[in-house]
């Protein structure tokens, strides 16, 4: 047992650091393999030192029980991730894109993703405004309210039906001058309101719509997927989106 936990605690360390150090597009799964390799160095441990001190023992115990209770919670937030990772076709009185990296000023593969699926869902509504929210980070020339507005308009959406929102730096803010801005303009958050995103990212942005719409059922979902070809980006997002959504429930 204990030289297999050694094995596996290297082979785990040495995927982590490839991830956090060359493919750094997957960096956070690359972090949570050095944690994982991390925890089973210290259950190799715990096993060599449990004939001798009985707290080993009991240590040995609790760190089971935490990554036992550990990967039970994960599980259900990911069935919870996948069950919103989809489009629902039906009307909605507005459509909220949210916001994504910009590279200069043109949108990343993960923001473009999201304006094809916003661009697909807006054609067939022409009389729908379209919110895109999300303000300027570190290396974005623009916001990416505006990346998002400019990529629209240039491929014909009516620019009067295009709203920016340009302040919000998380989706919790996203969704909250998002839904003002449309309260402003006369629009009732009671009414059903699409929200396009990632696929991953769908779950946590309902359930940040929920709290200020009062029902999930008044949130329709426009997920954006990203090519199959990138599946190792798509699981990495996953995984870290469940990460994501236990700090959302647990601090919000």
């Amino acid at each position: 047992m204990k030289t297999v936990c050694w094995i596996l605690a290297g082979l785990l360390l040495i995927l982590g650091a490839l991830m956090l150090f060359v493919f750094t597009s997957v960096r956070f799964s690359g972090l949570l393999c050095c944690c994982a390799s991390a925890a089973l160095a210290v259950f190799a441990l715990l096993t060599q030192w449990r004939e001798k001190h009985r707290w080993a023992l009991w240590l040995r115990r609790v760190l089971l029980a935490l990554l036992a209770a550990g990967f039970v919670f994960f599980t259900v937030l990911e069935c919870q991730i996948v069950s919103w990772a989809r489009t629902e076709d039906r009307p909605a009185a507005a459509l909220i894109v949210f916001g994504a990296g910009v590279n200069g000023t043109e949108p990343s593969l993960t923001l473009l993703s999201r304006l094809e699926a916003a661009l697909e869902y807006a054609e067939n509504r022409p009389d729908m405004p379209v919110v895109v929210t999300g303000g300027q980070g570190r290396g974005e020339d623009v916001s990416e309210a505006r990346c998002m507005a400019d990529w629209l308009i240039a491929r014909g959406v009516d620019p009067g039906r295009v709203w920016m929102e340009e302040k919000a730096v998380n989706t919790e803010e996203n969704v909250r001058y998002s839904m003002r801005l449309l309260a402003e303009r006369g629009i009732d958050a009671k009414e059903a309101i699409a929200f396009c995103t990632s696929d991953y990212h769908m779950c946590r942005a309902v359930r940040l719509g929920y709290s200020r719409t009062g029902s999930a059922a008044d949130v329709v979902p426009v997920a954006a997927e990203l090519p199959a070809r990138y599946w190792p980006l798509t699981l990495n997002y996953y995984v870290r989106e469940a990460f994501a959504m236990a700090k959302t429930i647990l601090f919000r």
